[in-house]
Formats: C-alpha cells, sequence, structure tokens
C-alpha cells in the first residue's frame, strides 16, 4: 500500500520559499517584510495544499510506477500556480511596477502650442483707396 507522506510534504517548502521571496520583496520595497512573508507562507501552504488534495484525488494509480510522475506533476503545478498568485498579490512591491504607477499618476507637462503663423497683410481689391 502506497503511504501519502510525500504528497504531505510537497506544500511545506513551497511554502518556505514563497515566504522568503515574500519577505525579501517586501524588504527590498520598504514594507513589513514579516508581515508579508507571513502572508505568502500562508498563501502557498494553502494553494499548493488545495492542488495537491485535489490531485490526489482525482488519481487513481494503476501501476505503481505511476505514482512518482504523478507526484513530480503536481509538485510542478503547485509551484507553477503558487508563483502566478504571487506574483499578482506582490505587484505592489515590484519596483518597475511601482515606477509605471508612478508615472501614470503624475500630471503630464503642458507642451505649449506653437505660435500661430504672422498674417500677411491682404491688399486692397483693385479700385478701391485706402483711407
Amino acid at each position: 500500500m502506497e503511504t501519502n507522506s510525500i504528497i504531505g510534504m510537497i506544500p511545506w517548502p513551497i511554502a518556505a520559499a514563497t515566504a522568503a521571496w515574500f519577505g525579501l520583496m517586501a524588504h527590498k520595497a520598504g514594507k513589513n517584510s514579516v508581515v508579508w512573508a507571513i502572508g505568502g507562507g500562508v498563501l502557498a501552504m494553502v494553494v499548493a495544499t488545495i492542488v495537491v488534495g485535489l490531485a490526489q484525488a482525482t488519481f487513481i494509480p494503476y501501476d505503481t510506477e505511476e505514482i512518482t510522475t504523478f507526484r513530480l506533476k503536481v509538485a510542478a503545478l503547485a509551484l507553477v500556480l503558487v508563483f502566478c498568485l504571487g506574483w499578482l498579490f506582490t505587484g505592489t512591491l515590484h519596483e518597475h511596477i511601482r515606477e509605471l504607477l508612478k508615472r501614470g499618476t503624475e500630471a503630464a507637462p503642458q507642451v505649449p502650442l506653437p505660435a500661430p503663423a504672422p498674417t500677411v497683410a491682404q491688399p486692397p481689391p483693385s479700385g478701391q483707396r485706402k483711407a
């Protein structure tokens, strides 16, 4: 009988790596790195556990050789999903995104319009005199 000890271990390193990633990003951005690290760890733990649990519930192995590839696929899927959600949730911590937001909120410099071309006096129509 196959045990789920490996499946139960997958979320923990993902959560630890995500907590370190969130904490580092927050530290670079000058935010509270402890709060961001805890939030990142919880996010990764919840997402990875849901992914692994749903995958385990739908998997029926016909051969013991299928179990290893299944675990690798589930771990990769959990990593990709945590990375995408983490990138989305840490959007305010990314420097290039913050620069784009700052540029978008600043008032655009007013470019003066070019001066109109000088007008040339029209000669009076023939037959009329100037007063």
